[in-house]
């Protein structure tokens, strides 16, 4: 969805599993306002799991979205510092907007986890 944002996170070592997972187990209410997290329960019991994926794309490109963004979070520090800043000021609808405009559908998901399974070393015995 967004090469240029996961490519300097790959480089700059800032793995998913740094910000995912918190996003993911507390389905963002560590990050965006209440009224925003009810907002995504909504869709999350009408359309499923892929919102929670849609949501932190968004939430990525707005973070890094743009080359001076990138500039500006240069190293792991940086980027961890920028997603803890996280939300920012958020308009509710335009968020609501661009989560539900973002073309992910089941399929995507399932293509990039069978991607990342087989970039994942095998553990040996």
């Amino acid at each position: 969805m967004f090469p240029d944002i996961a490519k300097h996170l790959a480089v700059c070592g800032a793995a998913p599993l740094f910000y995912l997972t918190e996003w993911f187990m507390c389905i963002f209410i560590r990050t965006l306002s209440w009224p925003l997290v009810l907002r995504v329960l909504d869709i999350f019991f009408c359309e499923g799991i892929k919102v929670l994926f849609r949501v932190g794309l968004v939430l990525l490109n707005l973070a890094f979205g743009s080359v001076e963004k990138r500039r500006r979070c240069a190293n792991l520090q940086s980027i961890t510092d920028r997603l803890k800043e996280l939300p920012f000021k958020l308009k509710h609808e335009d968020f609501i907007h661009d989560v539900l405009s973002l073309k992910l559908n089941e399929d995507d998901l399932v293509r990039e986890h069978m991607l990342q399974l087989s970039q994942k070393p095998s553990r040996s015995a």
